[in-house]
């Protein structure tokens, strides 16, 4: 029962962004969406916790629908946004560190996947509220430039 009481949170959050990935509500999507949620509430439940103190706080469901919408919005642009500059060649590959303003580990692990979901980027290592990244960008671009888009397109979600 303590378990549950637990990680309750994680296996909604989970089963949620299974649904709204797959927006799919047939039988088998149920049970399985539902069974790899509680799987990976299961597997995480050593990962999450520091002592006897909970890690995850959680993710309200109106932030998560909000921020699958940007995600979806983000992934199709950039991948638009990609193709030209592989054709114009105006680009360079950057490796850049940043600092993120959320502490929950899960928040961390979903930035972190939604910058290499993008095309363009990659989430090259992500360890505490630090992300390092892999990006294209016009040569002499600021960092802070290339911190906006993750700090407002999917960090301010999860804060």
């Amino acid at each position: 029962m303590r378990f549950i009481r637990n990680h309750y949170k994680l296996f909604l959050v989970m089963t949620v962004f299974w649904f709204l990935l797959t927006l799919s509500v047939d039988l088998t999507n149920i049970i399985m969406g539902v069974f790899i949620s509680l799987m990976v509430s299961i597997f995480a439940s050593k990962v999450l916790r520091d002592g006897d103190k909970l890690l995850f706080k959680g993710i309200k469901i109106h932030k998560m629908i909000a921020y699958m919408i940007v995600l979806i919005f983000e992934i199709f642009k950039s991948a638009l946004v990609y193709i030209y500059n592989l054709v114009a060649h105006h680009y360079q590959p950057v490796v850049f560190e940043m600092v993120l303003d959320v502490e929950d580990p899960v928040s961390v692990g979903i930035i972190a996947n939604s910058i290499t979901l993008t095309p363009g980027t990659i989430t090259i290592d992500a360890t505490d509220n630090k992300i390092t990244v892999l990006t294209l960008a016009k040569p002499g671009t600021p960092i802070s430039e290339l911190e906006r888009p993750i700090r407002e397109k999917f960090e301010k979600y999860l804060k």
